[in-house]
Parts: C-alpha cells; sequence; structure tokens
C-alpha cells in the first residue's frame, strides 16, 4: 500500500488508514499527500485503494 510522498501507481480513490472517513481521488504520477483532518492537522498516512478509476 502506498504511502504519503510516494508517487501513485494506480489512479482512484483512495482512504487514509488511520482515519477511514478521510477519502482522496488521485491520478497516476501524482504524490500521495498527507492525511488533513478536521482542525488543520495533517499527518503521513498509509493509502488504502477503494475504487479505480
Amino acid at each position: 500500500m502506498p504511502n504519503t510522498g510516494e508517487v501513485c501507481q494506480q489512479s482512484g480513490m483512495y482512504q487514509c488508514s488511520v482515519h477511514p472517513n478521510q477519502k482522496i481521488p488521485l491520478s497516476n504520477g501524482e504524490k500521495f499527500p498527507p492525511c488533513n483532518t478536521v482542525g488543520g492537522n495533517s499527518h503521513g498516512t498509509t493509502w488504502i485503494l477503494l475504487q479505480k478509476l
């Protein structure tokens, strides 16, 4: 599973492994961002592919 800072190899909808309510769309070639939680806090995370796009 990809981590923050790695390059996306599969376009899709991804979910933070720590905060399941945080979901992001990401395209092939983009870098995985940190998870931005409510309140403006962000952290590195592992992203889980939910759906290929």
